[in-house]
């Protein structure tokens, strides 16, 4: 368990789902977090489901913490860099999960002399799979980054990337569970329309999946590798695969997450 207090600034559906992790995996113990959102109704649902402290102002809630994480729409951020800046601890690790809130403009508002950590969180908080990304100012130190690391671990995986490569990690990586729920939702019809039930064909289709993806991180091999195993000459498997391969199956996929990464830059 880390030993330090931690404030989220904003008590929205992330911060919630951040809260509910750290507070599970036993990171940081209750009574060390401390949430400020404009709405009491929602300070008060966090202190009543968590157990965690509720503070009446941002001020007051920054005040003791070690870590500082801004969980408010990015069009609020300076508002409540304004409230709080003056009140934070000298070695305080700001973390912002705001999209498209840069480390330039966080040290313009907050002041270059702090620590900060911009977070991109794993869509998959539930299951505790999948990776947040994280790029860090040269102020953080190697225990700075275990303390991010390990906050991030109740989430799922942490990947330490450029700031540069943030926008490409939403595209690919936040984006990325959507183009595979598509991929097995086909495949689940694909199994119904050979006579399964669909409980069975999703069934079928998820341990397919799971044993996929479980073979390439044991082995490390390129998914080809494998497929190459599966195919024997005129068999089924590679009747199949001609069709894929004849539909730019591949392609497609490499242009749905270009164009994701074309909309995200747009947006920025």
């Amino acid at each position: 368990m880390v030993n330090n207090k931690i404030t989220f600034i904003g008590g929205g559906n992330m911060a919630e789902g951040i809260i509910r992790g750290i507070v599970s995996k036993k990171i940081f113990a209750p009574e060390n977090i401390t949430v400020f959102d404009i709405l009491s109704e929602r300070k008060k649902y966090l202190n009543r489901i968590y157990g965690i402290t509720e503070a009446e102002d941002a001020t007051t809630a920054v005040k003791d913490a070690d870590v500082v994480l801004i969980a408010v729409r990015p069009q609020d951020i300076i508002k409540v860099a304004q409230n709080i800046k003056n009140d934070l601890q000298e070695d305080v690790i700001i973390i912002s999960i705001c999209a498209g809130i840069k480390m330039e403009k966080l040290g313009n508002i907050f002041g270059n002399d702090h620590k900060f950590v911009r977070v991109m969180p794993n869509t998959m908080i539930d299951v505790e799979h999948g990776y947040s990304a994280a790029s860090v100012n040269k102020q953080i130190q190697a225990s700075d980054k275990t303390i991010v690391e390990t906050l991030l671990g109740a989430l799922g995986q942490t990947m330490f990337i450029d700031e540069n490569l943030f926008n490409a990690f939403t595209a690919y990586s936040c984006a990325g569970p959507a183009y595979i729920m598509y991929f097995i939702a086909a495949l689940v019809d694909s199994g119904v329309e050979s006579g399964f039930s669909r409980k069975d064909s999703v069934s079928i289709a998820l341990e397919n999946l799971i044993a996929s993806a479980l073979t390439l991180q044991k082995t490390g091999k390129h998914p080809y590798e494998i497929t190459d195993t599966m195919t024997s000459p005129a068999g089924i498997t590679i009747a199949g695969l001609h069709v894929l391969s004849e539909s730019g199956f591949h392609g497609t996929v490499m242009s749905s997450v270009k164009e994701s990464l074309k909309r995200t830059d747009e947006l920025e």
